[in-house]
């Protein structure tokens, strides 16, 4: 029963498949091939109907494979431009999809063909699978389920094929539809599973450093398309706890990590809309885009709500804050996190050496030495 609860419960961030699939070349292509599975499923909705109209056996209502050849066209032009869609029109994909595959098979006539051919929705069943939770996985089952034996039941009464010739045609459909989608379900899953707890941290729940750098790429990605390019900046925020070491030695290590952790939470709520990650000990980095004065801003905030007085163990930070034009940064993000990084560490350090509790700010030389600011904020 706790395994059920764990699968019922198992939930997946769109977002983060979606950025996944999106830092891996061959995973890229993924909106490629899913346009051509909707341009193939368009080409035999078409030949579906010429058929029917050919042989005379076009009683049902011929408008629903038009509907459908278009809507197929549309779905696979929308995933030909290369483009992830967003999690709300993901699951609108999948139910358009599915509704549009079973009104194109119940209108055929009914035959074996007809019935094996619901074998079609696997391919939405494996998108459903792969970008959308056990719950929409689901529903689209329990769909494939209902379409499959309604054409059954059509191939049975409506048909002369014997009926151990229907049943064994049915089980076909129900082994490929459920047998060989469970397993991928559950084999994904728990790939999918590992593979996000090796892009967080899993102490504080925050990214590690591979985490933060796909998801860095993809918030690049999105701010590029923005019309104020010329004018945003990317900011690296480094923040080291001061004095953590004396945490550990007077409290022990599992203060220690309650310590980190609370300081995890704090960073998360002030810097929702970044890229957050611990990268070290006690060391932390978050990534933000904006105009010049929004990684200074968001450091002010971080440092305020990371020191609380009334902490049973209080701990501050100092915090080192770098930035990059975005229409500069048009190398690899790699190198450009790492160079930002470099910047805002030796400014997280200068603080440090003022005292700690404070932010320093890089000037906007390359190296980050000798163009730094301090902006005195300690509390």
């Amino acid at each position: 029963m706790r395994v059920l609860r764990e699968w019922w419960s198992s939930e997946i961030d769109y977002a983060w498949v979606a950025n996944y699939h999106r830092s891996h070349a061959y995973l890229r292509t993924a909106p490629y091939l899913i346009a051509a599975a909707c341009f193939l499923v368009a080409g035999k909705t078409t030949a579906d109907l010429v058929t029917s109209l050919s042989s005379g056996e076009a009683d049902g209502p011929w408008w629903v494979f038009i509907v459908g050849t278009i809507v197929s066209v549309v779905l696979g032009v929308a995933w030909a431009r290369g483009h992830f869609f967003t999690e709300e029109w993901s699951l609108r994909f999948v139910v358009i999809a599915d509704l549009s595959i079973a009104a194109v098979l119940l209108a055929l006539p009914p035959s074996q063909i007809v019935v094996m051919s619901a074998a079609l929705l696997v391919t939405v069943g494996n998108y459903a699978n792969a970008f959308h939770g056990v719950r929409v996985f689901l529903a689209h089952e329990l769909l494939a389920l209902g379409v499959a034996l309604c054409l059954f039941t059509r191939l049975v009464v409506d048909t002369t094929v014997t009926l151990s010739a229907a049943v064994s045609t049915l089980i076909t459909v129900l082994v490929i539809l459920f047998a060989a989608s469970s397993l991928n379900h559950f084999f994904f899953t728990a790939l999918r599973d590992d593979a996000a707890r090796a892009f967080y941290d899993q102490l504080t729940g925050l990214r590690n450093r591979r985490g933060m750098l796909v998801d860095v790429e993809s918030m690049v990605r999105t701010a590029r398309l923005t019309p104020a390019d010329d004018v945003t900046v990317v900011s690296a925020i480094c923040l080291d706890l001061d004095a953590f070491k004396s945490v550990n030695d007077r409290f022990g290590h599992t203060i220690g990590d309650d310590v980190l952790r609370r300081a995890a939470a704090r960073i998360g709520r002030v810097s929702f809309d970044a890229v957050s990650a611990r990268i070290g000990g006690e060391e932390f980095l978050v990534v933000v885009v904006g105009d010049e004065s929004r990684g200074p801003a968001v450091a002010r905030d971080l440092l305020h709500a990371i020191h609380r007085d009334d902490d049973e163990t209080p701990i501050s930070a100092s915090i080192g804050v770098a930035s990059l034009p975005l229409s500069t940064a048009r190398g690899d993000t790699a190198v450009m996190l790492n160079s930002l990084l470099d910047r805002a560490d030796t400014a997280m350090y200068e603080a440090k050496r003022q005292g700690g509790n404070r932010v320093s700010v890089a000037g906007s030389g390359t190296d980050g030495v000798g163009g730094r600011r301090q902006e005195g904020l300690s509390l």
